[in-house]
């Protein structure tokens, strides 16, 4: 599939034809979505929609230095995606999904770790787009799973995500209780 090909396209060879009018409002506004994979001269612009992100999460990382250093490496990763989306040619949202082989998924594993659309482009259905994009990445690429996570108290996330199917599971090895997710970071530079 062509990287410039519309949400129109994606929608019709992935899921059934989708009615231009129930996203976006209507055919032309839905003429002008276009999602496709980021490639490297989209650096700048997703570096933006990344920090957008993050200042959207209130977090204090990754900085505007770590995005723009570690960003094309990211993105040359050929276990990692990022999807843009261009409304009217202006950039409006991205997902980065995380490829890798699993013996719990019984071989390649998707997980979608970012789905982000700026704050004046939403409530256009922009980021079910994102999402139905990552998806049909997925299943292109031969993953057998295709997982993320959210906040719990993100009631308009779980609906979107449960109106494209996806199911909240506990993957709990002992009964009761939430999966916590433990991290330490990692002084890779220290000798």
């Amino acid at each position: 599939m062509d990287p410039l090909t519309d949400v129109r396209q994606i929608s019709s060879i992935a899921y059934g034809i989708i009615e231009s009018k129930s996203l976006l409002g209507g055919a032309d506004s839905m003429n002008a979505l276009n999602i496709r994979n980021a490639t490297p001269p989209d650096v700048p612009v997703l570096a933006c929609l990344i920090a957008g992100f993050r200042d959207h999460l209130n977090a204090k990382v990754p900085t505007d230095s770590d995005i723009r250093a570690h960003l094309p490496r990211a993105l040359d990763d050929p276990g990692i995606e990022f999807g843009c989306a261009w409304l009217r040619g202006e950039a409006v949202g991205y997902t980065q999904t995380r490829f890798l082989t699993s013996v719990w998924a019984a071989g390649l594993e998707a997980h979608l770790e970012d789905l982000f659309v700026v704050p004046a482009a939403r409530r256009q259905s922009i980021g079910r787009c994102l999402l139905r994009h990552a998806l049909a990445r997925a299943e292109a690429r031969g993953a057998h799973m295709f997982s993320l996570n959210t906040n719990e108290q993100n009631e308009s996330a779980h609906s979107l995500y449960r109106s494209e199917g996806l199911a909240p599971v506990s993957h709990a090895l002992y009964p009761g209780g939430r999966e916590v997710l433990w991290s330490r970071s990692l002084d890779v530079g220290a000798t």
